[in-house]
């Protein structure tokens, strides 16, 4: 055929329902089927016109012949070269005749193809439509799942805060205690301090005088005790059992109501044990809580 042929319109790479395409790739279809039909219409236009040329043909070679037969028959003789003209206007009619048809034929499947053009090209709007529509549904959700993100990782943020403050509040540990009363003669044993000042998470026993460590962890611990008069004593801060640091608070004839201390950082298991024990002299004085014993949770 002298006209270009199109391409397969009903093949599946044209996007029909089915396929997936981004927006580009539906665009540039789009395009495709629009040039192509353009193409398809010209030479549709073109065929008609040529249609039309031949049917004109025809009908002068029709009116030809029929004045030829008018004129043999007025003449009532028959030409050699009246004959000869008859037989050639006869083929030549039969000849553009057979064209028309078949320019009729092509003429029909070119307008079939155009209609199946016409078909594809709304089909693939159709799709180009509906793969718009799916990528603003997709953006909406993605938006709505990103809000949804960042409410959540802010709820989550919130519940990590209070979680952790929960966390420590109930590792805030710490203790201050001291002896109620002065004394002279006490000289063994464990150093009680009923007389409780602070005693957050309830690790320190008044009765006992022992700090009972409610969690794992480094703990400080600190003791000061008061001789009372020109006493001396001596005191260690022990860890079940084991003397750590020993204060002294040494008074003579010279000196009255000397004060001593120490301090100690300890690691401590859980229900581990921290308490003041005897180790010289005897007596301490209390005024004003000035002998004290004090520990907390790093």
């Amino acid at each position: 055929m002298w006209w270009n042929e199109p391409s397969n319109l009903t093949d599946a790479s044209y996007g029909f329902p089915g396929n997936n395409f981004d927006t580009a790739e539906m665009m540039g279809l789009l395009l495709n089927q629009t040039v192509e039909l353009e193409s398809l219409k010209r030479q549709t236009e073109i065929l008609k016109q040529q249609t039309e040329n031949d049917r004109s043909s025809i009908q002068l070679l029709q009116n030809r012949v029929f004045y030829l037969e008018a004129e043999l028959n007025r003449q009532n003789i028959s030409k050699i070269q009246s004959t000869q003209e008859f037989s050639t206007y006869l083929s030549s009619m039969n000849q553009l005749t057979q064209t028309m048809i078949a320019n009729e034929a092509n003429n029909y499947n070119l307008t079939q193809k155009v209609d199946v053009a016409l078909k594809a090209l709304d089909d693939l709007k159709v799709e180009v439509r509906y793969t718009s529509l799916s990528m603003l549904d997709i953006h909406s959700k993605k938006d709505l799942e990103r809000l949804n993100g960042s409410i959540m990782q802010i709820i989550e943020e919130r519940i990590s805060d209070v979680q952790d403050y929960i966390t420590n509040i109930s590792r805030r540990i710490g203790f201050t205690a001291s002896v109620s009363n002065s004394s002279t003669s006490w000289n063994n044993g464990t150093l009680v301090f009923p007389e409780v000042i602070t005693n957050v998470g309830n690790g320190y026993n008044e009765t006992d005088g022992v700090f009972t460590a409610p969690l794992q962890g480094e703990y400080v611990f600190f003791v000061n005790v008061q001789s009372n008069g020109n006493q001396h004593i001596y005191v260690h801060i022990t860890l079940n059992g084991i003397d750590q640091v020993t204060a002294i608070a040494f008074g003579n004839n010279y000196n009255y109501y000397e004060a001593g201390g120490n301090l100690a950082v300890l690691t401590l298991q859980k229900e581990d044990r921290v308490w003041i024990e005897h180790y010289e002299g005897q007596g301490f004085h209390h005024d004003g809580h000035l002998t004290t014993f004090s520990g907390f949770l790093l």
